[in-house]
């Protein structure tokens, strides 16, 4: 009770002087750590929590129990808050603390010795204040983890819903939405994007490889990356080999606004994909005929499988691989040999069998191009979906 009394006396004595240590406190600060400045500016939030700190202390100092709560807890832990939306780091925070509770000290030794308090009873308000900054310290802090939890969850959604307003939008969004949803995600608005899309990879593993600017996320479960300014000295070429082996549709370089375009590029390329990145670009062909599966089967049934189908089962094949080389060397038949292995009569044999059922299509260059389409067709449906 001894101990308690002389705690009350020590109060006592320092409560009539809160305002003038409040003040004296806050220009300590202000000199020690340069930051404060700024976060002062004459402000009543600033001083008002300096006043509750000391007011806090003295009501500990004078309660019974030492391990209560600590007072005026959500002041701090708001205040740790506050700092995380400003953008200031904590540590300047912590050593405005620690300034403020070494002047707090001295003037409370001062104040107490003036007015006659023992020296043992000023002496052991030491280890109560700095225990009581620790306290306010771990308050603030507690605080500031919270709200950067906050933020980065909310820069997380803010992120994906950038990029669904990027990739799936039917008409481009205006310069207004794109440029808002940036500034929730925290995201430069680039000159030119590349858009990259991908399923079977965890978007933690693809974001890793891709410049740290670049925005990535799940969208109705396709992956997709937002790469900015890709025409950059070699930066196209590193974020194609960075991704290595991840199984990737890469759409061509457009302006922001017409990100959904390069989105449907990438998806389709997305479809043509193995063992590694497949550009849009590289595959225009393809893409015409990923484009409609229905004119593309449609094509492959009344131009090739049809005709065809009068040939023995067994032959099909050979005969397919036939006039693909057939074309692919304009008609030349020993090139086409060599690609086949086999010898030159084989590939007249054939090539007068595909006349035949083919008609006169191998003659003229329109019907030579539909046999192209139709090949590189057959060759993409099903296969793509059935990957």
């Amino acid at each position: 009770m001894e101990s308690q009394q002389v705690r009350a006396a020590v109060v006592g004595v320092l409560r009539p002087t809160i305002d003038r240590l409040t003040d004296e406190v806050l220009e300590s600060v202000v000199d020690a750590v340069p930051p404060f400045q700024e976060w002062w500016g004459g402000r009543l939030d600033v001083r008002d929590g300096v006043h509750q700190g000391i007011c806090g202390f003295l009501d500990l100092l004078e309660s019974e129990r030492q391990d209560e709560r600590l007072p005026r807890h959500d002041v701090f832990f708001a205040f740790g808050r506050s700092e995380v939306r400003a953008g200031r780091s904590v540590g300047s925070v912590l050593a405005a603390y620690r300034a403020g509770a070494q002047r707090a000290w001295r003037l409370m030794v001062e104040t107490g010795d003036d007015a006659g308090v023992e020296p043992r009873a000023l002496y052991a308000l030491a280890d109560a204040i700095f225990i009581y900054i620790d306290r306010l310290c771990a308050a603030t802090v507690e605080g500031y983890a919270y709200e950067q939890s906050l933020t980065a969850v909310e820069r997380v959604d803010a992120r994906r819903r950038l990029v669904e307003l990027a990739v799936r939008r039917e008409a481009p969004p205006s310069d207004a939405e794109l440029t808002g949803a940036a500034a929730d995600a925290g995201w430069r608005v680039p000159a030119s994007l590349l858009v990259i899309a991908f399923r079977d990879e965890r978007s933690a593993r693809v974001a890793a490889r891709l410049p740290p600017d670049a925005l990535v996320a799940r969208v109705d479960g396709t992956g997709w990356a937002l790469v900015g300014d890709p025409d950059g000295p070699g930066r196209r070429g590193a974020v194609l080999q960075a991704l290595g082996d991840v199984r990737a549709g890469v759409g061509p370089v457009v302006a922001p606004s017409a990100a959904a375009a390069s989105a449907r590029l990438a998806e389709r390329a997305l479809d043509l994909a193995d063992d590694g990145p497949v550009r849009s670009e590289d595959h225009r062909v393809d893409l015409l005929l990923l484009g409609d599966a229905d004119v593309a089967r449609r094509l492959v049934a009344d131009v090739l499988d049809g005709p065809l189908s009068v040939a023995p089962e067994a032959a099909r094949e050979r005969l397919v691989e036939t006039l693909s080389a057939w074309l692919e060397h304009q008609g030349e038949i020993r090139p086409a040999a060599e690609q086949l292995h086999v010898h030159t009569q084989t590939v007249r044999y054939r090539v007068a069998q595909l006349r035949e059922l083919l008609g006169d299509r191998m003659s003229r260059g329109e019907g030579r191009l539909e046999l192209e389409l139709a090949l590189r067709a057959r060759a993409l449906w099903p296969a793509p979906a059935e990957r």
